[in-house]
């Protein structure tokens, strides 16, 4: 279909509640009339106009409603099942989370401690090459007293 032609389809069936607004298009779900569509006021119940019509002036033919409901159960059941699924995902992902975390502080404890045990190694690198010089400069006095 073109859009002028999606335009002019939308045009027939569009309606307007008392409130000069357009009518929502919703689909029913109840026992007796599922898949039926009908308009309402866009308004929330306390401020609408109470603008409502069926689409269609018919109901479905029974076996559409039972076929239409059954399908709407599965696709409900279908839901819940998604739902659980993903609440078991996120707790897996919280759980992976937790570990990324516990691991990250471990290594930040890790990393202290070697800082730790650089810096002590720093200082006493410090101290041995102050012993060396020490020694290097007694051993020049040493050797020039033993010349003279």
């Amino acid at each position: 279909m073109s859009e002028s032609s999606i335009d002019s389809l939308e045009k027939l069936y569009a309606r307007r509640c008392h409130c000069g607004l357009n009518a929502l298009n919703l689909t029913a779900w109840t026992d007796l009339n599922a898949g039926r569509r009908f308009y309402k006021c866009p308004r929330p119940k306390a401020t609408s106009c109470g603008y409502w019509e069926w689409q269609d002036k018919q109901q479905l033919p029974p076996r559409a409603v039972t076929v239409i409901m059954d399908l709407k159960g599965k696709l409900d059941v279908m839901k819940v099942e998604r739902n659980k699924l993903k609440r078991i995902v996120d707790g897996m992902e919280k759980a992976e989370r937790d570990n990324l975390e516990i691991l990250f502080e471990e290594t930040k404890f890790i990393s202290a401690q070697e800082a730790g045990k650089l810096m002590l190694l720093e200082k006493k690198i410090k101290k041995l090459k102050t012993i060396i010089f020490i020694s290097c400069a007694l051993f020049v006095v040493f050797v020039v007293r033993i010349m003279k």
